[in-house]
């Protein structure tokens, strides 16, 4: 008996998800010893393992009938007022535990707002690269992709305001600290701007900020969300703060917002994980965060600094590349001509890996860039991989010529 077929009856919002680059080498590159510069991975060296296995321990011994039992689909009240209390005071912002939802990562924040916002051929307005992982959310709604132009202080905000002229654009998707893939963070000027054009035209965006708190030397402005506090859906996630095993993120969303959200996340989750939430309040009130994430900034610094350091000794003069303030991602322009996906079938057969810069757009564009992740290498790895690609490339380049 012929197995059944599943082609013909996947959806049309399944078909749209474009497939990701990212999860395919990772998947590769596990079953292999490769130099990996291809997922967007936290050093685990730096996962706080011990205090997270006696949170965890005290967290069950004191409460686990309550903790392995359902709890409310918002998340833990407590864990949900010390991430408002610890950005309301950061920022100088007005946020209330009544307005943090907790997420299963920032990603299903993402997911769930798309749901709420967006219907068949709606405009959503992208950064030109942006985060593949939230192309694939939006795309499975079906929008119709506007893209604009990525500077070295953010989004061309002429471009942002053109697009909010349709009456059809629903909503912005942008990430605004040490973007992912560009590294680029918005300046305080822009971050301001684009808050009144939001106001202005009526427009609202997802401003996503998972690196919020990984920056090298100074602080990242505040966000948008403070400029135009009913225009943005702010979200955040311990996944590079402490640990992305853990799956808990948040979304601060504006008052209004709240109840429909939560009615959208009632269908896809129920309740988020209950234990890990409970862990992690644990963490965070019986440790020292501020230590911690101090180690995380200056170890990434460190590793960003030595991958800079060889992009500079190793590749010709006519590769440009970004200079990332925070985060985990530095994004490189290779020379006219040069394909990064013809690159990157080179490289991996001398066992180094990296995303080709098409990933991260919606037209099939950006194979002359390169998206190197710095945050999960060990400093000689960083140093043999990029000397490696180098070599690669300027093969390429004389084939080229």
């Amino acid at each position: 008996m012929e197995k059944p077929s599943f082609e013909k009856k996947l959806s049309k919002n399944y078909r749209n998800i474009p497939p990701s680059f990212v999860r395919n080498i990772l998947n590769v590159a596990e079953n292999k010893q490769f130099i990996s510069f291809a997922g967007g991975l936290p050093n685990p060296e730096l996962f706080p393992a011990n205090e997270i296995r006696e949170s965890a321990n005290a967290v069950l011994k004191e409460s686990a009938g309550k903790i392995l039992q359902y709890a409310g689909s918002m998340g833990y009240y407590p864990l949900r007022d010390w991430i408002a209390k610890r950005y309301a005071n950061k920022y100088s912002m007005n946020i209330s535990a009544d307005q943090v939802v907790i997420t299963n990562g920032s990603q299903q924040a993402i997911d769930i707002l798309a749901r709420l916002f967006i219907d068949h051929g709606d405009g959503v307005v992208i950064e030109k690269p942006s985060y593949l992982g939230a192309i694939q959310a939006l795309s499975a709604y079906r929008p119709e992709f506007c893209q604009v132009d990525l500077e070295e202080d953010g989004a061309n905000l002429w471009q942002v305001e053109d697009w909010f002229l349709k009456d059809d654009l629903k909503l912005m998707y942008a990430v605004p600290n040490a973007q992912n893939p560009s590294g680029i963070s918005y300046s305080a000027s822009k971050r301001k701007h684009l808050a009144e054009l939001l106001k202005t035209y009526d427009k609202f965006l997802i401003e996503d900020d998972p690196y919020n708190e990984i920056y090298f030397e100074h602080c990242f402005p505040a966000p948008v969300k403070k400029y135009a506090t009913n225009n943005v859906a702010w979200t955040g996630s311990f996944s590079k703060m402490i640990a992305p095993g853990l799956r808990n993120g948040w979304v601060i969303l504006p008052d209004e917002l709240v109840p429909h959200f939560d009615k959208a996340k009632q269908s896809t989750d129920l309740n988020p994980n209950n234990l890990t939430q409970f862990v992690i309040q644990h963490y965070l009130t019986n440790n020292d965060l501020e230590k911690h994430l101090q180690a995380v900034q200056k170890k990434y610094n460190e590793q960003y600094q030595a991958m800079q350091e060889a992009i500079n000794r190793f590749f010709p003069g006519d590769v440009s590349c970004t200079t990332p303030s925070g985060g985990m991602f530095t994004w490189l322009t290779l020379p006219a001509g040069i394909s990064s996906v013809d690159l990157v079938q080179e490289t991996m057969k001398k066992g180094v890996v990296f995303v080709p810069g098409n990933s991260f757009y919606t037209d099939g564009s950006g194979q002359e860039h390169i998206r190197l992740n710095f945050s999960n290498a060990h400093l000689p790895e960083i140093e043999k991989g990029i000397k490696i690609i180098a070599s690669e490339l300027k093969k390429m380049m004389v084939s080229v010529c």
